[in-house]
């Protein structure tokens, strides 16, 4: 059987101090591409009182490394830090579908060849990405919870580019941007993404996009 060279993007979101053991955890080893950030949640105040979330600050931890290595990480990142019980967090894989030699050399020293695509279609979960105005995040949510969204993460961000794409697509788009990641079944992918897009996208005050990317493995979500 010949050996399995594809890669993960290991994600954590989880409130801070358990993205600070997280760290810990992968301290000893040896990780060649680690992002650390700071994001909120959108749950309710209501929502967070019925199922013990507390505050919405979250940590997030973003690892690139082999399939198999990502796959022992989630698992124990669900034994240390109890992942699905209330105020933890959740932690999930998503597909490398492409990346340089280079890169994926300083992933696994022993890589000769570039990652296979491992594209998953047929997989349970995704996450939909909507990037947007400043302050249109609510509206985000707004228009995905009806249509099945559960809950999401928002990352405040700065667009940079050269401004091509404004001129060419003759729209204005806000500098500062706000970044929705939202964790979702397959099922209701079509239903969230034409929701968010029906209010949210290019020609609206939010001038967002939506797309979505394929969830590997999970752990921490029902």
């Amino acid at each position: 059987m010949p050996e399995d060279k594809s890669y993960r993007l290991l994600m954590l979101i989880a409130k801070p101090e358990l993205a600070l053991k997280a760290e810990d955890l992968l301290e000893g080893l040896d990780i060649a591409s680690m992002h650390v950030m700071k994001g909120q949640g959108t749950a309710s105040s209501d929502l967070r009182s019925m199922f013990g979330l507390g505050t919405t600050d979250k940590g997030l931890l973003a690892v690139l490394m082999p399939r198999d290595s990502a796959s022992r990480t989630l698992r124990l990142f669900r034994q240390k830090l109890y992942l699905g019980m209330p105020n933890t967090g959740v932690a999930f894989t998503m597909p490398l579908s492409g990346a340089s030699r280079r890169l994926l050399g300083f992933i696994d020293t022993n890589v000769v060849d570039e990652g296979g695509r491992d594209m998953a279609e047929d997989r349970e979960f995704c996450m939909i990405v909507a990037i947007v105005n400043q302050g249109c995040s609510d509206d985000v949510m707004d228009a995905a919870r009806p249509a099945g969204a559960t809950g999401g993460t928002v990352l405040h961000s700065r667009r940079l580019e050269s401004g091509k794409a404004t001129k060419l697509w003759n729209i204005s788009i806000q500098e500062e941007r706000e970044l929705v990641m939202i964790l979702a079944r397959n099922s209701r992918k079509k239903e969230i993404m034409e929701a968010v897009n029906k209010r949210c996208g290019i020609d609206s005050e939010a001038n967002g996009i939506v797309f979505s990317l394929p969830i590997a493995d999970i752990e921490g979500l029902a």
